[in-house]
């Protein structure tokens, strides 16, 4: 079990410094300029017989030439781990791999959303025989208000996610039901469309932004119950709630006024075959 939790540990760090980059890209880093996406989803959100203006999203620092390289090694520790062979109550290597379909929805708070549905794959691994660590690919449809500045200036919006979680059955695997809390993070990465393209200044000229993308992370945590557990199968769902935040900077420049901090609730249905 110490060879399994240290390389999930390793796995969740790197992932975690890793931070928002894995889907979408940081946004480059940018001086001068002062345009917000607020700003922008208004002029999308213009129609050919009002005036538009250019919005200025600065100048995008040039990437460091001469830099020093950082190396970051980590030197394996499986040899030196104690052996648990023949002991530790549970403990092992994973005595099941874990492949399924998750889908649900939720809600967003703030006043730019009115919901939200997703699904996507699921692989996991049982650690233990009541610990259950996962990772979902998920793609998610987040329903803009039509009311809102964004729903007015933004359309095709669309979120691809990964999420990482763990999980701790409180009650046998034998049993037909299972119970169990669970906690996660998220990665996001939430691109859009502009209704019609926005114009702006960058790097001293001008340039024209049909769509753009923002990065967020989310951390949650809840309760969930398997329906059914047999050997090699197993359906169920979980409730969940937390936190959602979202990146300064759009990809194109634009500081984000639009999408605060916010909670959420989501309702997940899976169904996951174990090997």
């Amino acid at each position: 079990m110490f060879r399994t939790t240290r390389l999930a540990a390793l796995f969740l760090l790197g992932i975690a410094a890793g931070g928002c980059a894995i889907l979408g890209g940081s946004p480059p880093e940018r001086y001068g300029g002062g345009a917000t996406l607020t700003q922008a989803a208004k002029e999308a959100a213009k129609d050919s017989t009002q005036k538009r203006k250019r919005l200025d999203v600065g100048d995008e620092v040039p990437p460091a030439w001469g830099g020093t390289e950082v190396g970051v090694g980590v030197t394996s520790g499986l040899s030196e781990a104690p052996s648990t062979s023949g002991g530790g109550g549970g403990g092992g290597d994973p005595s099941h791999l874990v492949l399924g379909v998750v889908a649900g929805g939720g809600s967003l708070g703030g006043q730019e959303y009115e919901g939200f549905g997703f699904g996507g794959l699921d692989i996991g691994a049982f650690v233990s025989d009541r610990w259950r660590l996962d990772l979902g690919l998920l793609i998610v449809s987040p329903n803009l208000s039509a009311t809102s500045v964004a729903g007015q200036g933004l359309k095709d919006e669309l979120e691809l996610a990964a999420d990482f979680s763990a999980r701790f059955y409180l009650t046998p695997p034998h049993t037909f039901l299972g119970v169990y809390p669970l906690v996660g993070m998220r990665f996001g990465t939430l691109f859009w469309s502009y209704r019609t393209p926005v114009n702006v200044i960058a790097d001293g000229g001008p340039k024209t932004i049909e769509d753009d993308w923002l990065n967020n992370f989310s951390m949650y945590g809840g309760l969930g119950v398997s329906l059914v557990q047999t050997r090699n199968f197993s359906t169920g769902l979980n409730l969940t709630g937390g936190y959602r935040e979202y990146d300064e900077t759009t990809f194109e420049g634009f500081h984000n006024t639009l999408f605060p901090t916010v909670g959420y609730s989501q309702l997940t249905f899976e169904m996951t075959l174990k090997f």
